[in-house]
């Protein structure tokens, strides 16, 4: 809007925005005309129908004048008639004083004596205060291209493009249409369906709206599990842009919509699907691509929609069997050489569509073995294309073989529902078709699934031998075993299999596989490490380990178990020497390690994504304490509560972890009572179900919080308690613990000196920092380190563990590096905490100040910030505005120009 302006006060006459269909164009001139009216320009909105006809439009200028930008008969011909006719007009806008301005739309219908006439008013109004601002659709016809092109040459035209919406944008339109902050997967599919243009934007959030395709879990947007092909509104601004056209250009954009990635033979297949000549179809493709509907490249080569959801809203618009004839047509013409198709997950939708209209056996092939490309790997195709594969499946061997892929494709998507409708399906309806590796996989399965879902009784009456799909005795001993460890029993999983020996000596390799995975990992969590750490010696012993899914499985379960422990070092090295990718890690564990190493973004959004799909995995509990904790240090309380109310909706397990996170939050807030609640809650569970992991970090902090209090047996008892712990469970981390509860309950400084040997060793940022910060501040560490701390902190954006930690810095003398960067970082962490909804009361308990000091912080950040209330604060924060000091106004403002189109 500001090149508008400015175009217009340098004298320029002519101003053209541009953009194509769905850009904005029409919203942005009745902003521009707010604006301009606000501003004392008397205004003028006119707007050309397809017919060249000029007609009013809505508006909101003051003193309308008369100018009219319309045909006059013979303008174009006779330059005299058009002169006259924009003498009239020059005059009107002049007349009076202010400037004045015609805003155009829709001016690419301009006819040839109207551009005349608008040619001619330029030239008059060259130099005052008069302007005229025309918004053009784009791409225009060559013709029209060159006059405008013309007027600028001829120094009467500043053009001004309307760019597509930034992945910003996007996310706040999603952020303001949802209510909710979206997640990063959420914006970049919105992004590629709408290439930014904000007309389809608004359209694909409502397509996946009404397609139940976008998921609101605790403040936060995802895409929900299972997301394929999209289905936008069959009537929206694109299709009638492309209805107006002719109803035979709509019906060859309709075949496109399908055909496009055939290349060159598009053309030919066009002709023969819809039954015209070459000619003909060549004409209708020149119709759809003079006006911008279709981009064609390299000479022919290359089609394509410039904004993908156009082509969704086609197709969706079809029935089922046009949509099924033309792609038997594009399969057909693959198959017999007569095209080539580009991309083949669209050559794979097309076989899924046409099904039984072209070779069935090969069809069935086909799909399967694109499926198969996929390599397990999320893919929003694959569960469609396993649907048409089940239809296709000839016998009970090739049903079968489709329904097991079916299952791994929809638990990979994390449709949890479809997973146990899936594997119920096949142990009940085929159990005769299923080899025991099979069957006894497909019982793992269906019982995460159960345990995804929250289905506590069933759960239970699996783990207690009242449901089982198999007389097979090693199959039940090691399912069973499963249940318990889903249900958080996981010294009743260990028990179980150690006193059940049939999975160890059955002709069963699925059942000794699982069954020794899951008995290292609850021996580890229960204080007997021993058979994990053989295991991880062993390597080359696993079972399966030459076969690439089987040595996937090996790695993800002991990098789960050594996370949950928090031993990152040998978690992430374990990954590198056995040469898988850790971003084929699960969810939970590729979360910790960001969380542990300090790549607080990424470990937030995939924890938010993980909880999102109920993903229930040993590790995801940890997951979530972790990033609870980092969202507290960053001082968003509200979104740490929210994913631990998720992550306890969502049943996530070891259960007393998320007990610890709820302490740490309300710590960090100063509710040290209820924080001691949460703690001895934790700390009952772990004695009831003997799962010892976490256990040291929760009497950590029950001494830190005895400490405070000035009860020192209370703190000597959770000394003991730990150094107990690490007799039995002398993980890296509990061993840290018991040496800093050594430091800071008996003054012991050798012990802080092991301490802070093993936290340098242990590289984890977030743990360096607090373990030096509560050194200091119990007298037995190097005040000096603190300058560290405060570093390591910001590379975190630790913003309030920061304001704590220059209290502790001050009252040891030591120096606070940028008094303006205080100053500045203060404001945040206080716009914060107050956009996090935390009343004054609270404020002052969590930023460790009075509630005096609180409200005169608040009004100085509502006097020169621009925002006016908490809600506005709030709602900056929630469509990604950056609170900084003396800039949270302007971020607002910027958010909202941004979304106009400028």
């Amino acid at each position: 809007m500001d090149a508008v302006r400015t175009a217009l006060g340098s004298g320029t006459p002519l101003v053209s925005v541009t953009g194509p269909t769905g850009i904005g164009r029409t919203a942005f001139l009745a902003a521009l005309a707010d604006d301009l009216a606000r501003r004392g320009t008397r205004v003028t909105t006119i707007r050309f129908t397809r017919d060249g006809d000029p007609v009013p439009s809505g508006g909101s200028g003051t003193d309308a004048v008369r100018a009219v930008v319309g045909p006059v008969v013979g303008a174009h011909r006779y330059p005299e008639v058009a002169r006259r006719a924009a003498a009239s007009a020059g005059s009107d806008l002049l007349r009076g004083t202010g400037p004045a301005v015609v805003l155009v739309d829709d001016a690419q219908w301009l006819d040839r004596d109207s551009r005349a006439v608008l040619e001619a008013l330029a030239r008059r109004l060259a130099g005052t205060s008069a302007g005229c601002v025309c918004a053009v659709r784009t791409p225009m016809p060559g013709e029209d291209a060159a006059w405008w092109r013309g007027l600028r040459a001829a120094g009467l035209l500043h053009p001004v493009r309307l760019r597509p919406m930034t992945g910003a944008q996007v996310a706040g339109l999603l952020a303001a249409e949802t209510g909710a902050v979206p997640d990063a997967g959420l914006v970049d599919h919105v992004l590629v369906l709408t290439r930014g243009v904000p007309a389809a934007v608004r359209d694909a959030v409502a397509a996946l709206r009404r397609g139940r395709s976008l998921s609101v879990v605790a403040g936060r947007a995802h895409l929900a599990p299972g997301v394929g092909r999209c289905a936008p509104a069959r009537d929206n601004e694109f299709v009638r842009a492309i209805t107006a056209l002719g109803p035979q250009a709509h019906a060859v954009a309709r075949a496109v919509s399908v055909l496009a990635p055939l290349g060159a033979a598009v053309p030919g297949l066009v002709a023969e699907a819809l039954c015209v000549t070459a000619n003909e179809a060549a004409r209708l493709l020149g119709v759809l691509l003079r006006a911008g509907v279709l981009h064609r490249g390299r000479r022919g080569e290359t089609w394509r929609f410039p904004v993908p959801l156009v082509a969704a809203a086609l197709v969706a618009g079809m029935g089922p069997f046009e949509r099924r004839r033309l792609a038997a047509c594009a399969v057909d013409a693959v198959w017999t050489g007569g095209a080539r198709c580009a991309d083949p997950d669209h050559l794979a939708d097309l076989v899924a569509d046409a099904g039984r209209l072209v070779d069935p056996a090969r069809a069935f092939d086909a799909l399967l073995s694109r499926v198969a490309q996929a390599g397990g790997q999320p893919h929003p195709h694959v569960p469609r294309w396993l649907d048409a594969a089940v239809d296709l499946a000839d016998d009970r061997a090739q049903r079968v073989a489709a329904l097991r892929a079916q299952v791994a494709a929809h638990r990979t998507q994390g449709d949890h529902a479809a997973v146990l409708r899936g594997a119920r399906t096949l142990l009940d309806d085929f159990a005769d078709e299923l080899a025991p590796d099979a069957s006894h996989e497909l019982q793992v399965i269906a019982v995460d699934a159960v345990r995804s879902l929250g289905d506590v009784d069933a759960l239970r009456d699996i783990a207690e031998h009242r449901r089982s799909w198999t007389d097979h005795a090693a199959q039940n001993a090691v399912t069973r075993a499963y249940a318990l460890s889903a249900a958080d029993r996981w010294a009743e999983a260990r028990d179980l299999l150690e006193s059940d020996g049939t999975w160890r000596h059955a002709d069963d390799p699925a059942s000794a596989r699982s069954g020794d995975l899951l008995l290292a990992t609850a021996a580890l969590w229960t204080g007997r490490p021993d058979r994990f750490e053989r295991s991880l010696a062993e390597r080359d012993r696993w079972p399966g380990r030459d076969v690439p899914r089987r040595l996937l499985e090996q790695v993800d379960a002991h990098v789960s178990a050594l996370l949950v422990t928090g031993d990152l070092r040998r978690a992430e090295h374990l990954p590198a020497v056995e040469g898988v990718e850790v971003a084929r890690l699960r969810t939970s564990g590729r979360a910790l390690v960001a969380a542990l190493r300090g790549d607080v973004d990424h470990a937030v959004e995939l924890a938010w994504r993980g909880v999102a799909r109920r993903d229930c995995d040993p590790a995801s509990a940890a997951m979530c304490q972790a990033v609870v904790a980092l969202l507290v240090a960053r001082a968003q309380p509200a979104g740490a509560r929210a994913l631990l109310t998720a992550a306890r909706d969502a049943g996530l397990r070891p259960a007393h972890l998320l007990d610890l996170a709820e302490a740490q939050l309300d710590l960090a807030l100063g509710h040290d009572d209820r924080a001691t609640v949460a703690l001895d809650r934790a700390l009952r569970a772990v004695d009831e179900r003997q799962v010892l992991v976490g256990a040291e970090l929760c009497w950590s902090e029950l001494a830190d919080v005895a400490l405070r209090a000035g009860d020192r047996d209370g703190a000597r008892r959770c000394l003991a308690e730990v150094e107990s712990l690490a007799e039995t469970l002398p993980t890296s981390r509990v061993l840290l613990h018991a040496d800093l509860l050594r430091a800071v309950v008996e003054g012991d400084r050798e012990a802080a000196g092991r301490c802070l040997h093993l936290v340098r060793d242990r590289d984890q940022p977030g743990e360096l920092a607090a373990v030096s910060e509560r050194l200091v501040r119990h007298g037995v560490g190097d005040p000096a380190s603190l300058t560290e701390v405060y570093h390591v902190l910001g590379g975190l954006d630790a913003l309030l563990h920061r304001s704590w930690l220059r209290n502790l810095m001050r009252d040891n003398g030591i120096a606070v590096p940028g008094r303006w960067e205080t100053v500045a970082e203060n404001e945040r962490v206080l716009a914060a905490l107050a956009a996090d909804g935390l009343s004054n009361k609270q404020l002052a308990l969590a930023l460790r100040t009075s509630e005096k000091s609180v409200e005169g912080r608040l009004s100085r950040l509502f006097a020169h910030s621009g925002y006016r209330s908490r809600i506005e604060l709030s709602t900056a924060v929630l469509t990604g505005g950056q609170v900084r000091d003396g800039g949270a106004g302007d971020v607002g403002r910027g958010r909202r120009n941004g979304a106009a189109g400028e």
